[in-house]
């Protein structure tokens, strides 16, 4: 059975887009998928954007998908959090840098060098 694209990510989401490399950018409805039990779901307040987010933008680096929604330091209000989460509560305010996803046991991870970890991570992209 096929799953709609609703169906997998129906929580309603919006931001701010480039839809091509003008650089502009324009108001973009999208959708989330469900929290899950170790996620923690924020509105975001504040959203930093760096130099890379610009090269993204206008696929200045040869390899943007558009739409483009950037920015990847995050600071936020916690509205939801999964049945495993213990550190966050709805309220909190939280901030994201641009690496997680880190397994936080390696020897770089447990140095404070996640940007080194050599298994898959993800970017805040």
């Amino acid at each position: 059975m096929v799953i709609s694209i609703e169906q997998e990510h129906p929580k309603k989401a919006s931001g701010w887009a480039a839809r091509d490399s003008s650089g502009v950018l324009s108001p973009f409805s999208f959708s989330r998928r469900e929290t899950g039990e170790k996620d923690v779901t924020f509105k975001v307040l504040y959203c930093g954007i760096c130099h890379s987010d610009l090269h993204m933008i206008k696929n200045e680096w040869g390899f943007s998908t558009y739409p483009l929604v950037p920015g990847h330091e995050i600071v936020g209000e916690v509205t939801e959090v999964g049945s495993s989460v213990q550190k966050f509560k709805v309220g909190d305010r939280v901030g994201v840098g641009c690496i997680v996803g880190s397994c936080r046991s390696c020897e770089n991870c447990t140095g404070h060098l996640e940007n080194y970890h050599y298994q898959k991570m993800s970017l805040g992209r």
